[in-house]
């Protein structure tokens, strides 16, 4: 997987009308720009363009100005601080001590305020009148006696799979609240990238690829796999550029599924393009950047993170059916139930997350939302082995659906389809003596889904991709060998649309 040569540099602007930064937004990047401003001495204009092309937080000048005075950032040294630094200095020098100066709690280099004095050679003149009448009162400055050097740094950082979760945390914090400020569009309940509803379908369209490439890996069809995994990641230039909210967490949770003589390289493959188009410093380049050093758990966990805080944040805003959330929440659930952690805090904060939209909704009279939280409710239920509360659960969306008017084009048919699929996974893994059951349903869904939607369509694939993976896992090797050429059959018909 080379890079092409010919990826360039993103250029188009990103944002029209650049609309301003919000105090949300300065507080999430707050220890961003102090790093850039104080700690790697960065000039304002330098920080302002970072934070732009990297960040896309904007604001003007005397904006910046503004928070790095209240954040107590300011580099300028005054007059009464310098005043204030000499006589401390003559002091502490006559008993002999050392001294360490620092002000609005940065570090100050002696040859800075030498280089001070020799651009104002007047104040020497000051200098007496101020050590009659000084005081600290109204000086943010710290006088100490530095500590001997060791040969041991008292402050150790911990090793890479300690600091990396919190650092990609905060780094795709600050990213999501970033983008949803400055970057995404809203239509509606929808949040889109740069490439909108067209740039989602491309997202949905990698997605199905990849996990058509996937099914075909564990049938051992590693040719037909690698074209088909090759061919989605084509648009990957396209779709980094476009910067839909679903990409990452589709491109990240589909790695953890491959294994990890394909899942390394493909890491590897996905940071350089984000790097190539977006730039080195871009938060998404430095969260690929990180998951190229992490063990398979390690990732998953931090992905499981991200993916709830992600969630959360957008949930308060969108909604939970949001289909970004529900790509995050699915994620998480997913990823804690590999990892064998259900009964967490986390699983039980989406569970109630859940539970609580679906009877907000019904009490409203929004019955189609109320059925749709309630069967992703049973499918959270059914990763957690509580089988008995998803079979309630699908229960009673099962009578929403059955009451409902299904006609062309109505949104029941899409929870209907769903309630197949999660009969048929509650079938497959309470209990695999039901697996005639369980196939059953899978095949209802498949067949929903080719008479009421496009033949050959998203929905349909993944139906046969669960037949193929159900048939293989209970030793129906001839059925899932026939279920994995009709997949085949139907990729290829799509490809040649």
């Amino acid at each position: 997987m080379d890079i092409p040569h010919e990826v360039t540099m993103l250029c188009m602007p990103l944002v029209t009308g650049k609309p301003y930064a919000t105090d949300d937004v300065w507080n999430c990047h707050r220890s961003i720009i102090t790093r850039l401003y104080r700690d790697e001495k960065k000039c304002l204009k330098q920080v302002k363009q970072i934070m732009e092309c990297d960040y896309n937080l904007y604001a003007t000048e005397r904006m910046f100005k503004t928070r790095i005075k209240s954040w107590g950032l300011d580099k300028k040294l005054k007059e009464a601080e310098v005043l204030r630094m000499l006589q401390l200095k003559q002091e502490r020098d006559a008993i002999g001590k050392k001294s360490k100066f620092s002000i609005r709690n940065q570090e100050v280099d002696w040859d800075r305020l030498v280089h001070y004095l020799n651009r104002r050679p007047d104040l020497r003149n000051k200098f007496r009148d101020f050590a009659r009448n000084s005081t600290d009162a109204h000086l943010d400055l710290i006088c100490r006696t530095p500590s001997p050097d060791l040969e041991v740094s008292s402050v150790m950082a911990g090793p890479p799979d300690l600091r990396f979760p919190e650092e990609m945390l905060q780094i795709f914090r600050c990213y999501v609240e970033g983008a949803f400020e400055s970057v995404w569009t809203r239509q509606g309940e929808a949040v889109y990238g740069y490439g909108q509803e067209p740039g989602r379908d491309r997202v949905d369209k990698m997605h199905t690829g990849i996990g058509n490439a996937i099914a075909l890996l564990e049938r051992n069809k590693l040719r037909d796999a690698f074209r088909i995994l090759n061919r989605s990641l084509n648009s990957l230039e396209r779709l980094i550029k476009e910067q839909d909210p679903e990409l990452f967490y589709m491109l990240s949770y589909r790695t953890l599924q491959l294994d990890s003589e394909i899942a390394e390289p493909l890491i590897v493959f996905i940071y350089d393009m984000h790097t190539t188009i977006l730039g080195p410093r871009h938060p998404l380049s430095l969260v690929w950047s990180r998951f190229r050093h992490m063990s398979w758990e390690v990732r998953a966990r931090v992905l499981s993170m991200m993916a709830i805080n992600g969630a959360q944040f957008l949930g308060t805003r969108l909604g939970i059916l949001n289909p970004v959330v529900d790509s995050a929440l699915s994620s998480t659930t997913i990823i804690l139930r590999s990892l064998g952690e259900t009964n967490g805090s986390d699983f039980c904060k989406v569970l109630s997350m859940y539970a609580t939209a679906a009877e907000t909704y019904f009490t409203e009279g929004d019955y189609p939302r109320s059925c749709e939280c309630l069967l992703e409710m049973a499918g959270v239920q059914s990763r957690a082995r509580h089988y008995e509360p998803a079979r309630d659960a699908l229960a009673r969306a099962y009578y929403l659906i059955q009451g409902s008017d299904r006609g062309s084009g109505s949104p029941w048919l899409k929870l209907e389809l769903r309630y197949y699929e999660l009969m048929s996974s509650l079938f497959y893994e309470c209990d695999l003596g039901q697996v005639d059951e369980a196939l059953e349903y899978e095949y209802k869904a498949y067949k929903h889904a080719e008479e009421h939607f496009q033949p050959g369509n998203v929905r349909s694939l993944r139906a046969i991709r669960n037949l193929i993976h159900r048939c293989r896992r209970a030793g129906r090797e001839e059925d899932a060998e026939k279920w994995c050429e009709t997949l085949l059959a139907k990729t290829l018909e799509n490809e040649d649309v």
